[in-house]
């Protein structure tokens, strides 16, 4: 799946004009199908509400999900209004994930 899919496809789960940040095409364009659909069933499960948001420190109104892969490569951050729509999906790798972390207050 190319990038521009995948944003359609993170835009149809979350039912939102969501906001894209960090090298999205560059991160997807890497990765196997495989760990695409990991990822976009990550969201759907933020959606749905199986996933444990934290709250952005920084942020009073926003809470975060975090979604580490399994070899530590890869880090995604789900950011949503409380009670509200979702507002951006950060995905990129480690060092990038840190400085997102500490300007969201995680």
């Amino acid at each position: 799946m190319r990038a521009d899919e995948f944003k359609k496809e993170v835009k149809s789960i979350v039912d939102s004009d969501i906001r894209f940040d960090g090298h999205i095409a560059l991160v997807v364009n890497s990765i196997g199908e495989e760990k695409q659909k990991s990822i976009l069933k990550w969201v759907g499960s933020c959606k749905a509400g199986e996933e444990r948001p934290q709250p952005c420190k920084n942020f009073k109104e926003m809470i975060s999900f975090i979604y580490k892969s399994n070899d530590n490569k890869i880090r995604c951050i789900l950011t949503k209004e409380k009670n509200a729509y979702f507002i951006e999906l950060f995905l990129d790798k480690h060092n990038y994930y840190d400085r997102k972390r500490k300007y969201l207050g995680l």
